[in-house]
């Protein structure tokens, strides 16, 4: 990792511990690896046919606002966004005057990004010292994962918030190596900067400013004026965020969302939410790391009989214990549950089970765990007492883990605290996983290069293989869902139907709601005082045959529903043909029908 030098502190004495170059990796070869990781990734999410013209998770109001900038140059949000979106928007609005507008070119304005995201994520495994084969595997284990591909091809906020964190990360890596003070204090300058601007895009990318640059200005507070620059730029970046939420709260449309939601009715209920949410997180985020978390499956030769006995038990209550609450993976609701949903609808309602058929999420369920259970053994009995001895040994040289956990433990503890109340009143989102992954698979690579072996085995390699397989047809299989229903509701369209008249599902009725009035009706958001509501008159669809998203979208008063077979008993056949399309996990074909709410069930 970084070290110090004698001849350093001679020529530099206002420094008390000047650092090594984080790794023997010529910069050409870290520029050549961090390139093709970024190019892997962009091929896997071309390979993915990521091309729908409608709106992908949430991303269709975030597009909206691009579009709206692209023809006027100001911001307006339309009741939907609760993230700022800031540069994301004018960056996706540069593509729409170059290209014309389409929901896939917008999208596409997001390839940079996530490249760049990957590019830093190996460039910063290799200054903290992990080996350029296990950096190239780590970062692709981020990239080509199924929660980062599906993101990366849509317009989430998702992924630039996290090329806004690791860009934060990879500025004070360099303020840590730099060999003098005013070095340290220039990369520091340029890490708030880029930070206080990247986090508009959303809010929590902000921890970079308010806990990374502070972490960073502590560990090298021995160098001569950098724990003042770093307390000083602490209160101008929080004076900056301040300033940006105040301009947010104040723009017509915006949704105001609060860490705390407001009390529990049912607290003790409450609690047990939070706890399954948080053991959910913590399952799923190792299920995502699993191709590195797999290395340790080879050492369960090396571990006592009774250790296995404990292991076999352990994983078996817990196993009875997700059975009996019919609780299983990827545990979270979110990306990983609509990417590989076995009974995808046409409306906004809660997906069907996951993808593989019973018992398969069980079993992967258990090997996640047991996987687990056995890192933590060799953690406790083989590698923890060497790391105790190695420390108590090195008085006088530097820790390997020091700039890790001074640089990344704050901020995750202060990241995984403010997911709390989340998890608490509402849930935790898969993709909220997302800004923490690379620290665990930095952590779990770090950990196996010290402890175990230069490079990782082979059992890692094949589940990285599987996982990437999975990724690529799971986001092209949503994707094409996406485009048979957008070609079914645009059959409806071509014989006059007007939009309004279509219940298209989540993404496609938001747009409609749109275009109609100017934004969503939701309850929560901030209108100015005077403000014209057009979204006043509910839907007259009876209950049976309204979706979720209904009171959010009044402008729709639909006569036709594109939906799947027997999943809304209230609608009648209709003249329109259905909607073939293939996937490519099963069950490989896959039709959309057009149906009718007849007549007699509307008032």
């Amino acid at each position: 990792m970084i070290a110090a030098r004698a001849s350093a502190m001679q020529d530099h004495p206002d420094s008390s511990d000047p650092p090594l170059p984080p790794s023997n990796v010529q910069p050409s070869h870290t520029i050549r690896n961090g390139l093709l990781c970024a190019l892997l990734s962009a091929a896997a999410m071309w390979a993915s046919d990521p091309v729908a013209e409608t709106g992908f998770i949430d991303d269709w109001s975030y597009i909206k606002t691009a579009q709206v900038f692209a023809h006027t140059g100001h911001f307006v949000y339309n009741g939907w966004a609760t993230a700022m979106l800031g540069w994301q928007i004018v960056w996706g609005a540069l593509f729409i005057r170059l290209f014309g507008f389409s929901f896939t070119v917008v999208r596409l304005s997001m390839l940079p990004v996530a490249m760049a995201s990957v590019f830093l994520v190996y460039v910063i495994l290799v200054r903290f010292g992990i080996h350029e084969r296990n950096a190239v595997f780590g970062t692709l284990t981020l990239g080509l994962s199924p929660l980062f591909l599906p993101l990366a091809t849509s317009y989430m906020s998702d992924v630039p918030g996290l090329f806004v964190i690791v860009l934060c990360l990879y500025l004070c890596q360099r303020a840590v190596a730099a060999e003098s003070a005013r070095a340290t204090i220039a990369w520091l300058c340029l890490a708030a900067a880029s930070n206080v601007a990247g986090g508009t895009v959303r809010q929590i990318a902000w921890l970079g400013a308010l806990v990374m640059i502070p972490s960073a200005g502590w560990l090298l507070r021995k160098r001569r004026g950098v724990l003042l620059t770093a307390a000083f730029l602490w209160a101008l970046s929080a004076a900056a965020i301040f300033l940006c939420m105040q301009w947010f709260a104040r723009q017509p449309y915006s949704v105001p969302e609060h860490i705390f939601e407001g009390a529990s009715i049912n607290p003790v209920n409450a609690a047990i939410h939070l706890l399954l949410e948080l053991a959910g997180a913590l399952l799923c985020l190792l299920l995502m790391v699993y191709p590195i978390l797999a290395a340790w499956l080879p050492r369960m030769r090396t571990l006592r009989s009774r250790a296995l006995m404990q292991i076999a038990l352990i994983t078996l209550a817990w196993g009875l214990i997700e059975w009996l609450l019919g609780w299983t993976l990827p545990w979270l609701f979110g990306v990983l549950r609509l990417e590989f949903c076995a009974e995808r609808t046409a409306q906004m309602r809660w997906p069907g089970p996951f993808l593989l058929p019973r018992p398969w999420p069980e079993i992967i369920s258990l090997l996640v765990v047991a996987t687990a259970l056995i890192f933590l053994e060799q953690l406790r009995t083989g590698l923890w007492p060497q790391i105790k001895s190695q420390i108590k040994s090195r008085a006088t040289s530097p820790d390997p883990w020091r700039d890790i956990l001074w640089l990344l433990g704050p901020f995750t503890l202060t990241y995984l605290l403010l997911l709390m109340p989340r998890g608490y009143h509402i849930v935790i989102f898969d993709r909220y996983l997302l800004p923490i992954m690379p620290i665990a698979i930095l952590c779990l690579l770090k950990l196996h290069q010290q402890w175990l072996a230069k490079t990782l085995p082979a059992v890692s390699f094949i589940v990285l293989a599987v996982f990437t397989l999975f990724a690529i047809a799971g986001t092209h299989d949503w994707f094409a869902w996406c485009r048979a229903r957008v070609i079914a509701a645009n059959e409806i369209r071509s014989t006059g139907v007007p939009r309004t008249e279509i219940q298209g599902g989540f993404p496609y009725d938001g747009w409609t709601q749109m275009e109609d009035s100017g934004y969503i009706n939701d309850p929560r958001l901030l209108v100015p005082v005077g403000a014209y509501h057009p979204n006043t008159r509910p839907q007259t669809v009876p209950k049976a045959c309204r979706v979720d998203f209904a009171p959010y979208t009044p402008a729709v008063h639909p006569k036709f529903s594109i939906v799947f077979p027997n999943k809304m008993g209230c609608l009648a056949a209709s003249t329109f043909p259905p909607v073939r399309y293939r996937t490519w996990l099963p069950p490989f074909h896959v039709t959309i029908y057009v149906q009718t709410i007849p007549d007699a069930a509307r008032p």
